[in-house]
């Protein structure tokens, strides 16, 4: 039995992530999991009223609090003791005494914090506990590296979460009709802005290193900040960067397919949507992924992105070059053909067998293996 605390469904339990919505990721997996007939072998403990997908198993105990954590350790761990667990998995980070876990980490917002948080503590106790690691994203698995170097890497299973049935390459008459309502009548970058915008950093990089590629091309070019719609920030009034050539939309999503379809390249930062390099690689758009940091890693191939790691003149020298034909074509072949494995079963299909992969065997087959 695999044993899944839902304590992310918790008002008051452990901080929701930024970078991802965890329980829609949970709800996802689950209701793939239901389908393929796994319901009998995982249960979901609730605590309080929760909604599950129909078919799921689960179990009441009582409220997780940061005050009494040793007291539900011991709590979840009599709990995986009468359900025989082979493994336990956390919406969040809550964690059993002794049976084996697998910590899924959403982001290190908590470790860039004060060290002293109670969350903080928490899920370091967690992730210290875990015999196995899950992550989302590629700068989530850098980071966990940074902050826990001690994990060895076959310990630690990247997984990119599926893409939405919307993020694929808009028709040709759609991406007029899009640049014509936008008055989009030059080439553009794209760079996709979360819901809630707190760090302005990569918005910054973006447009200075922007600046210095108009300086040095005699073409011209636009720079598109797309924000969910509706907006949420007046670009203005934030003091954003305001100069010709820079456009601040509110996109549905049916437009972001289209600004993604049209764009010269989808530029990501750590501080902007999470999601969007994946999107951008179901619509077929090239993606240049920005690091900032003192070791230049300028312009490498990583996986279906061109990484670029360092100051702003190398990041202004690959949008140059993702302009080139035989540069972007292989990333967005490369782009298309990953975004292929990015549905909801393939995803759930994909962590179930790292389920499999790291749970102990179960104890009759155990027994059966040593009678022979």
């Amino acid at each position: 039995m695999i044993v899944i605390d839902g304590v992310i469904w918790q008002s008051g339990g452990f901080f929701r992530s930024p970078a991802l919505d965890q329980s829609y990721l949970w709800l996802s997996l689950i209701e793939e999991w239901v389908k393929a007939k796994k319901a009998t072998q995982f249960v979901v403990l609730t605590r309080g009223r929760t909604w599950l997908p129909p078919g799921t198993f689960f179990s009441e105990i009582p409220r997780f609090s940061f005050e009494e954590a040793a007291e539900d350790r011991t709590g979840l761990q009599s709990v995986c003791d009468q359900l025989e667990a082979r493994l336990f998995l956390s919406t969040g980070y809550t964690t059993p005494l002794s049976t084996p876990s697998i910590a899924f980490v959403y982001d290190l917002e908590a470790e860039a914090g004060s060290q002293f948080s109670s969350e903080y503590l928490e899920k370091k106790n967690a992730i210290l506990a875990a015999s196995h690691y899950i992550v989302f994203s590629d700068e989530v698995l850098a980071g966990l590296r940074t902050y826990y170097p001690g994990i060895p890497p076959d310990q630690i299973s990247l997984v990119y979460p599926a893409i939405e049935g919307w993020a694929k390459p808009a028709a040709p008459d759609a991406m007029a009709e899009f640049r014509r309502k936008f008055q989009l009548t030059r080439p553009f970058f794209l760079a996709v802005l979360p819901e809630q915008l707190a760090d302005y950093r990569g918005i910054q990089a973006v447009s200075q290193a922007w600046e210095i590629l108009q300086g040095q091309k005699l073409s011209r070019t636009e720079l598109v900040f797309a924000f969910p719609t509706p907006l949420q920030v007046d670009p203005i009034r934030a003091q954003l960067p305001q100069r010709e050539g820079i456009r601040y939309l509110s996109l549905s999503n049916p437009e972001l397919a289209c600004a993604y379809s049209s764009a010269l390249a989808l530029i990501f930062h750590a501080t902007f949507r999470p999601s969007s390099p994946l999107e951008a690689m179901a619509c077929g758009c090239p993606v240049v992924h920005y690091r900032e940091g003192q070791g230049s890693v300028a312009q490498k191939e990583e996986a279906a992105t061109l990484l670029c790691q360092g100051s702003l003149q190398e990041l202004a020298n690959a949008l140059e070059r993702i302009q080139s034909y035989p540069v972007r074509s292989p990333l967005i072949a490369k782009g298309l053909e990953q975004a292929k494995e990015l549905s909801w079963s393939t995803v759930a299909a994909k962590i179930w067998e790292i389920f499999d992969r790291v749970a102990p065997p179960r104890k009759e087959s155990a027994e059966k293996a040593t009678a022979r």
